[in-house]
């Protein structure tokens, strides 16, 4: 349904028209300085999906693998599209594909960045073959000279559980570094960052939107904007069937039998080393707490209170079809399909956005739950089900994240 323009809208949907892009960015870097509010404009949202996109393009057309993966494979002559037609066909979903002609300015902001990313990883984080971003957050770091960190989430308990975790990274800086490497050597305790934004993968969203409803008074506006990635907000209809799986079993029993536990979440996986923080795993509370139904009654009782936080939230979905996804997970991405063609395997479109007027659906990239997140798996899982190369380019996707909010002015 058309909405109204405000008269700020209106200035910048001109400026938009016009092509002047420097002035629209001034503008709203100016506005949102005097009031994060702005943010919360329709219009103001659907500039700022549309200028991640342009900036998720300009990096991501000198990433030669994602170019090559990219490019269409024609019997006959040469694929003759542009490098940022390619990567957008690609990589990119929905009703702007036709944006990579769209010449923009580079990101209106110096690379010397003080604002501290601080991570939060997905259910079972660390027992899976690969480390969400454990390539690209190095790489920044050498590159950029950015701060980045991730949460100690824990890997199997429910998001208020994990509220503390949250709060000892974002106010006394414990968690991991980016760097890749043994969980114990990677252990950082301090010192306590600054300005923080915050970015959660899959459960990593609702554990991030949990603390911040929960604990709001002690952070004390450190928070500056959220980032959820393919984030699971409205809980998963996964998660829903494998509650009524465990429902009634023993929990003691689930624990025991964790190795069991993960052969249904993620056939051929295999361990090795020991657990950390083993007396803190409730396997039941974990699933549960993604369930649409817990989801649904988070959301119900506290939207206006995340929304009266003046947080700007950026919610980036993702999506795929049956036969882009490993084939342990077609099943579970078909039967997704029956709510929405548009699912990343394990989460849909509306599951993985915030519905208040402080968040904004940034984009909807082409890529399953784990191709946009995790690098390649292990060779012998990938010998078994295809799929598991992961091409999406993940670190222009972050590089993008830090600039824009960079550009709006709310990072420092």
């Amino acid at each position: 349904m058309p909405y109204a323009l405000s008269p700020l809208a209106k200035e910048l949907k001109h400026l938009d028209q016009q092509g002047d892009y420097l002035a629209l960015i001034a503008e709203l870097k100016s506005q949102l300085a005097q009031n994060r509010r702005t943010f919360a404009d329709p219009y103001v949202k659907e500039w700022v999906g549309k200028r991640w996109r342009n900036l998720f393009i300009q990096e991501a057309v000198h990433d030669k693998q994602a170019l090559k993966v990219a490019a269409k494979k024609l019997s006959i002559g040469k694929d003759k599209r542009s490098a940022e037609q390619k990567i957008a066909e690609r990589f990119l979903k929905g009703d702007h594909l036709t944006e990579w002609a769209i010449t923009m300015p580079p990101a209106q902001c110096s690379t010397t960045i003080d604002s501290t990313l601080i991570f939060c990883p997905g259910f079972i984080n660390g027992l899976l073959p690969a480390h969400a971003f454990a390539d690209e957050f190095p790489q920044l770091q050498k590159d950029y000279g950015w701060n980045i960190f991730q949460a100690d989430a824990h890997p199997m308990r429910g998001c208020e559980a994990n509220n503390d975790d949250l709060l000892n990274a974002i106010l006394h800086g414990k968690g991991f570094q980016a760097d890749p490497g043994p969980a114990s050597d990677r252990m950082r305790d301090g010192p306590a960052p600054d300005d923080v934004f915050l970015m959660g993968y899959s459960k990593g969203a609702p554990d991030i939107l949990s603390t911040l409803v929960n604990h709001h008074d002690k952070l004390d506006g450190k928070v500056k904007a959220v980032v959820t990635w393919a984030g699971a907000i409205g809980g998963s209809y996964m998660a829903d069937n494998f509650y009524e799986m465990i429902k009634h079993a023993d929990t003691d029993l689930l624990s025991s039998r964790l190795h069991d536990f993960l052969q249904l979440l993620v056939p051929s996986l295999t361990r090795k080393g020991p657990l950390r923080r083993l007396d803190e795993y409730d396997i039941k509370v974990g699933v549960h707490s993604l369930t649409t139904h817990a989801r649904k009654e988070f959301f119900k009782n506290y939207h206006g209170l995340l929304d009266d936080l003046n947080i700007p939230i950026f919610n980036i979905t993702a999506a795929t079809t049956a036969l882009e996804v490993p084939t342990f997970q077609m099943a579970d991405c078909l039967n997704l399909t029956r709510y929405d063609g548009n699912n990343d395997m394990q989460v849909t479109q509306e599951q993985a956005k915030l519905k208040i007027p402080m968040a904004a659906h940034t984009a909807m990239l082409h890529g399953h739950h784990w191709d946009i997140s995790y690098p390649p798996f292990p060779r012998a899982l990938r010998m078994a089900s295809p799929n598991l190369d992961h091409p999406f380019p993940r670190k222009a996707a972050v590089i993008a994240i830090f600039k824009l909010l960079a550009e709006l002015g709310l990072i420092e």
